[in-house]
This record gives structure tokens, C-alpha cells and sequence, in this order.
């Protein structure tokens, strides 16, 4: 068929997709998603556009479907990468607009699917799909980088998916951790927001720690008093960080962490700016949250600190000595001294009376 006889086509099937009456019929009559992802990959602007715009439509009631046929979430990939190796700088500026308009039909059509908690863990484990978002980040327009960062945000909202998002899709996390820096308090904020989900999964927090400048940045945003949501998913994530103790020398070792927990946690003036929302969570104050969140974290920090120097043994246990003739005392009922508690007492040097 010609150029013109195919778009006919096309949009004939995309305007069938406009009434929701028929999205479940069109959908499943035969060979229709084969065509529509053969169609959303083509060279011709007007016939993308259009075979993205008519999937759009049919995924609403379709979601497990469309996230299941892996020629669809394959041709999805391909649109998201329409600009690969500078393509879209060599078209005319009339294509160019036409794809990139395809290109942010797909990125809505993703952020629906993200939505729904049914198909979320088919579709974070998706590898063409979450590569593809990874590869594309902060490297579209404004409103399609929202979109993207928002995709793999809603990901993270299943628990179920953390592991699989930390440990298999490369480079997401370090993704996060720059969109995390970025001028547009949106971006930001979902960044926050997905680094907060992943951080409450046990089995996380340490590569999360690791992260080149994750945890610099988080600390960084956990001090914009201007932006409380993102205070306080910043404080969040560093509490959530803090509850694994290999965290410990990490975090401590971050420049500025201790400093801003400590000033977050004595400044009265911590929470300028929260919400009314945040404050009746928070128990009133404006600074009530972020300064309470401050010190449980600096409180974590400090118990792993003492469960380190507690090893409750004495020289006197370790040389098998566990109940001799001074082990008599109310802290050592083991036969040694208690090394996880202070003696209060202060040792000198060769000091003169």
C-alpha cells in the first residue's frame, strides 16, 4: 500500500478508538495490536502519531493486555527513543514536531499504565520499557522529562518492585539521585519521592548508600526549607537509609549529613514554609517533622554507634575468667566490665596533684 492508502488506514482505526464503547472490541479483534505496534515504529510521522494516538484510547481498558504484548511495549520503546543518535535533528521541523508529538502521546499512555497497581510489576520488569525511560531522562522537552521521571516514580510505589528496579534496571537509581538536583521543583520532587519508596526496602539501602552522589544530594535537599515536600521526603529517605547499620560510615562520611541532621534537628525555624497538611501530621509546630525526623535519624545513627562499642565481654570474659573473685559486681555479673555503658570516669596522663 502507498504512504496515503496506509494513513487512510490508520486513521480510519484511530478514530474507531475514540468512543470507549469501543475499545474492548477493537482491541480484541484479530491482528489489531500486531498493527498498531508495526504502525507506532513506521518512518511516516502522521501514521505514528496515529497508531500511538488509537493505543492511547484501547490501553485505558485494556492495561493487562497492552503491558503483556510485548510487540506493543517494544514499539513504545522505539518511539521513546525516537531521537536516537541525533534523529531528530536531521528531519524537517514539521516531522520533528509531529514525532516528538507521538513521543509524548506514549509518555502518557506509560503514565497510566504506571498508575495501576495490577499491571505496575509487569511493567517495571519490562526491559525495553524501563531502559528505554532511563536512556531518554533528561533529555526531552521539560513536560516530556515530567512525565518520564513520573513514569518510573509510580513504579516504586509497589513494594514488590524495588528490588527488581535497584538491581536490574542500570542506571535508574543514579537517574533518580541527578533528577534529585534538578531546577524544576517537579522533577525533583518525583525523584524524591521514588528514592523514598525504594529506601524502605531492606534489601536496597545499601547499593542506595552507594550511589554516587545520592546521598550528598538527598542531603542537600533535605535543607530547602522553601520546598517542605521535598524537606521532607529527603529526611525520609535518610531515615529510612539510616535503619540499615552498614549505612553507618556512609552516611557519617557524606559531607555535611551529621551537620544537617544536627541543624535540622536544633533549628526552631526547620520547617518555614510547611503546609497546614504538614503541620497537623507533625503535632503542630511549623518545625515539628522535619526536626523530629532529624533527630530519629541522628537517634538511629547513635544506636548503631553504641551497638558497636557494646560487646558486652570484659577482658576478664575472653580470657575465660567469666566469674572469678571479682565478678561480684551489679554490671558484671558475667565476671567483667559492661562495655556498653559509660563509667563517667576521666583517665589522665601522669598528672601532678
Amino acid at each position: 500500500a502507498t504512504e496515503e492508502e496506509r494513513t487512510r488506514c490508520i486513521n480510519a482505526l484511530m478514530h474507531l478508538c475514540v468512543p470507549e464503547e469501543n475499545w474492548k472490541v477493537v482491541y480484541l479483534f484479530p491482528q489489531t495490536p500486531e498493527a498498531l505496534a508495526r504502525n507506532m515504529a513506521d518512518k511516516y510521522p502522521q501514521i505514528r502519531y496515529a497508531a500511538c494516538l488509537a493505543t492511547s484510547f484501547l490501553a485505558k481498558k485494556n492495561r493487562q493486555e497492552v503491558v503483556k504484548n510485548r510487540l506493543l511495549m517494544y514499539a513504545m520503546a522505539r518511539v521513546l527513543e525516537v531521537n536516537k543518535n541525533g534523529a531528530l535533528e536531521r528531519m524537517s521541523a514539521q516531522d520533528k514536531k509531529v514525532f516528538v508529538g507521538a513521543r509524548v502521546c506514549v509518555l502518557k499512555m506509560l503514565l497510566h499504565l504506571s498508575k495501576n497497581k495490577d499491571v505496575s510489576n509487569t511493567l517495571a520488569r519490562t526491559e525495553c520499557v524501563t531502559s528505554s525511560l532511563v536512556s531518554v531522562a533528561n533529555t526531552m522537552e521539560l513536560a516530556a522529562n515530567i512525565l518520564c521521571i513520573a513514569i518510573m516514580t509510580n513504579l516504586t510505589r509497589l513494594p514488590d518492585n524495588a528490588y527488581h528496579l535497584v538491581y536490574k534496571v542500570p542506571n535508574l537509581v543514579g537517574t533518580f539521585a541527578q533528577h534529585v538536583e534538578s531546577t524544576h521543583g517537579e522533577c525533583a520532587k518525583c525523584a524524591l519521592y521514588a528514592l523514598q519508596n525504594l529506601s524502605c526496602t531492606s534489601n536496597c539501602r545499601q547499593e542506595l548508600a552507594n550511589t554516587p552522589d545520592l546521598l550528598g544530594n538527598i542531603t542537600k535537599a533535605a535543607f530547602r526549607h522553601d520546598c517542605p515536600e521535598q524537606q521532607l521526603s529527603a529526611l525520609h529517605t535518610l531515615k529510612n537509609l539510616s535503619d540499615d547499620p552498614f549505612n553507618l560510615v556512609t552516611m557519617t562520611n557524606t559531607p555535611g549529613c551529621t551537620a544537617t541532621l544536627l541543624a535540622l534537628a536544633n533549628n526552631d525555624a526547620s520547617g518555614v514554609g510547611t503546609s497546614k497538611k504538614q503541620k497537623k501530621e507533625g503535632g503542630g509546630g511549623d518545625n515539628t517533622m522535619p526536626q523530629y525526623l532529624a533527630c530519629d535519624t541522628l537517634a538511629t545513627l547513635s544506636h548503631w554507634l553504641l551497638t558497636l562499642s557494646a560487646t558486652r565481654k570484659s577482658k576478664d570474659s575472653e580470657n575465660g575468667r567469666g566469674s572469678g573473685e571479682n565478678g561480684g559486681g551489679k554490671n558484671n555479673e558475667g565476671g567483667g566490665t559492661d562495655m556498653g555503658r559509660r563509667t563517667f570516669k576521666q583517665s589522665n596522663w601522669e598528672a601532678w596533684n
